[in-house]
């Protein structure tokens, strides 16, 4: 190990940072080990990177969100007022998501919540039996700034694999969300595909079966299919949930059952009733 080397052990110790966050940073392109051993695969840095990764976690302690930290991190001069814009913004983007805040303590019946704030209630909410259909799916961890991103190039992807196998397939995709996305958490998400015909898996592509089931879904236009507005009807869906004493029976999604277009329905807010 050369002068001045760490393992990324010590190096996490020095720093305060977990070795989940070293990788992810890493992988983002943040902070880049000086060395990768070719027979272990350990990780080293450099005890010259301790400045840059307090930085990056001074960042992170304001919840910036890595691509905008790169941009930070980039700028050779006048990063003070780079996130002093982006601080800006954010308090900006909290003003503006107030009526979301409203919502949500008026589903929980707060008595002095607006009476309504969102174009969602309980009675948009629809129930349904869907059957059993196959589907093939990719699914990873992705953060809030990545969803969008990910959520495109997943689809295309999965499209592309059903074309070279000769299966089926229609406009409808959804996307599951298995655990929390945003700044407290990376999902995993799963993205699926419905199709019909006889192929094998590969790569990171999963062809399973999606049960039939009782679905209960708020359908939401693309006017609404944004913050703060789509918020309302995740709501109005918990609020469903509650209000009728069922229970969940698998993670909440947004089914997406027709090309987008700027009018009409575009996508349901949907979740399993067990």
């Amino acid at each position: 190990m050369a002068d001045g080397e760490v393992t990324i052990g010590e190096f996490a110790r020095r720093t305060g940072l977990s070795l989940k966050a070293l990788r992810l940073y890493d992988a983002r392109g943040l902070l880049e080990p000086v060395r990768v051993d070719p027979g272990s695969g350990y990780r080293y840095y450099d005890l010259d990177q301790l400045e840059r990764a307090h930085t990056i976690s001074l960042l992170r302690r304001l919840e910036m969100p890595l691509g905008t930290i790169a941009d930070v991190l980039g700028t050779s001069t006048g990063q003070a007022a780079a996130i002093r814009s982006w601080w800006a913004g954010r308090q900006r983007e909290l003003t503006e998501r107030g009526p979301e805040l409203d919502l949500v303590l008026r589903a929980l019946g707060e008595p002095d919540a607006p009476a309504r704030t969102g174009r969602f209630g309980v009675d948009d909410v629809v129930v349904e039996e869907v059957g059993a259909r196959t589907v093939a799916s990719v699914r990873h961890a992705v953060l809030q700034e990545d969803l969008v991103a990910s959520l495109t190039s997943d689809v295309l992807e999965l499209r592309a694999f059903l074309d070279a196998g000769g299966a089926a397939y229609g406009a409808e995709f959804w996307v599951l969300f298995h655990g929390a996305v945003g700044f407290d958490g990376d999902g995993p998400i799963e993205t699926c595909v419905p199709y019909e015909g006889a192929i094998a898996p590969a790569g990171a592509v999963t062809l399973r079966e999606e049960p039939a089931q009782t679905l209960a879904y708020v359908p939401v236009t693309a006017a609404d299919c944004r913050y703060p507005e789509i918020i309302g009807a995740y709501v109005a869906l918990e609020t469903w949930f509650v209000s009728r004493g069922r229970a969940h029976g698998g993670p909440e999604r947004e089914i997406y059952p027709v090309p987008w277009s700027d009018e009409g329905v575009v996508v349901h807010v949907a979740r399993p009733v067990s």
